[in-house]
């Protein structure tokens, strides 16, 4: 009866391990897929970008990866809002006001440039949700300008930074569909 007990324990590790193997080369192979495709897209911000998100290795199509990058392009613009917004309130009496205050409407117009590429994208338009995403990627420069504006040095640099880094990656994932979607067009002309 022991023997049993063993010989069956046995015979699931050995298929636990032989399940586990199999899915290995399709993890290695989505890795792949995902390191491509940010090659192509030549942002060097790409790889890390997406890798926030652990949808992205199980993604098999380039609009499932730009899909992703959007939707990390969107939360990291709420939570930038969210945190500099909470800057502006605690230094509300300084001359940090003005600029932080800028830079809350800069990120409030950011995320409804995101939740415009959102539909676009969704509905096919490239071009459009690419355009949009642009514009959101502008956020933390023209944010930087208002402390520059002002001589001041910026407390959210970081934040600003990671704004147009991770919605550089979604516009450029976006841009790889439309190029593709554009070349079709040129080729049936």
């Amino acid at each position: 009866m022991a023997r049993a007990t063993v010989t069956t324990a046995a015979m699931a590790i050995v298929a636990l391990l032989a399940a586990a193997a199999a899915s290995l080369p399709a993890a290695v192979a989505d890795a792949n897929f995902v390191a491509e495709t940010c090659r192509s897209s030549d942002n060097p911000q790409c790889v890390a970008v997406l890798s926030t998100d652990p949808r992205s290795v199980n993604a098999t199509t380039v609009h499932e990866l730009a899909s992703i990058g959007l939707d990390i392009a969107t939360a990291n613009a709420r939570k930038s809002f969210d945190f500099v917004s909470d800057e502006a309130s605690k230094r509300f009496a300084s001359d940090y006001r003005d600029p932080l205050n800028e830079c809350v409407s800069w990120y409030n117009s950011g995320i409804d440039d995101l939740s415009k590429a959102r539909k676009s994208f969704d509905a096919g338009s490239y071009n459009g949700a690419e355009e949009h995403t642009s514009l959101a990627e502008d956020v933390g420069d023209h944010c930087e300008q208002a402390f520059t504006d002002r001589h001041l040095k910026s407390v959210v640099s970081d934040v600003d930074k990671r704004m147009k880094e991770w919605s550089s990656v979604a516009s450029d994932l976006i841009d790889l569909l439309w190029t593709v979607k554009k070349s079709r067009r040129l080729l049936r002309a």
